[in-house]
């Protein structure tokens, strides 16, 4: 669920965070924030985020991912060729 993590944040640090995110991604058009009702752990977020998309591949990445230039291109042409 979208409330603060008491471990990580305080409700007024986390509060102050979520202004400054939805700002930063109504600049990105491809990019939708889905807030869940209630924490569901990382994969049924995931799956919850695939559900709900709209194109034809959908790629989550871990925030350990490092994304360089051209590495998309291939991965979507070897889809392209076989969407088992």
């Amino acid at each position: 669920a979208s409330v603060a993590d008491p471990g990580r944040f305080t409700q007024e640090r986390w509060q102050k965070l979520q202004s400054p995110l939805e700002d930063y991604l109504k600049k990105l058009p491809k990019v939708r924030l889905v807030r869940l009702g209630q924490r569901r752990g990382l994969m049924l977020a995931r799956m919850e985020g695939a559900w709900r998309a709209e194109a034809e591949v959908v790629v989550f990445l871990d925030s350990h991912i490092e994304a360089s230039p051209g590495w998309l291109e291939p991965l979507l042409a070897r889809i392209k060729q076989d969407r088992r």
